[in-house]
């Protein structure tokens, strides 16, 4: 089992999702905390855990899907950043942004019901084109998507 990679520089080690279909649309879910706010799943990296199985749990707990009724297909190869809204306290420790490590995974499954997920993250999902995903997400975070979008886009079933 391979260790999380380290907080650099007060920044939570993360893991985001992209989950696309065989129409080339992403799964992506109106934020719960945040009405209107449509992002893709994403979580923590608990210690001991590698990125890869912090993606399998966050998958779970924020959509309901088993890794089984999804196919892996690539992993960014590198870490990507962005400071939060405002730097956060989480588990004694203070942030200031997340460090992602982004797959893209393919389902073709129906739509998950966000209510019914283990973390309740998401209001409501639905499938969106990269465009309007990119559009949607704060400022923030805009960064980040159009670099995974540009990386996997030529990944897309």
């Amino acid at each position: 089992m391979k260790p999380q990679q380290p907080a650099v520089q007060n920044y939570r080690s993360n893991v985001g999702i992209m989950i696309v279909n065989r129409d080339g649309k992403i799964l992506a879910g109106d934020a719960f905390h945040y009405p209107g706010e449509w992002m893709m799943p994403q979580g923590g990296i608990d210690a001991q855990e590698s990125a890869e199985q912090a993606m399998r749990r966050e998958l779970f707990e924020e959509t309901g899907l088993d890794f089984a009724q999804v196919r892996l297909i690539r992993e960014h190869d590198g870490w990507l950043q962005y400071l939060f809204r405002k730097p956060q306290y989480k588990d004694g420790v203070f942030y200031v942004g997340q460090r992602q490590k982004w797959f893209l995974l393919e389902y073709n499954g129906p739509l998950p019901d966000a209510t019914s997920v283990q973390e309740q993250e998401f209001s409501c999902f639905g499938w969106v084109e990269p465009e309007w995903l990119v559009a949607q997400i704060p400022p923030f975070k805009k960064t980040v998507y159009r670099t995974v979008v540009s990386a996997f886009r030529a990944h897309f079933p």
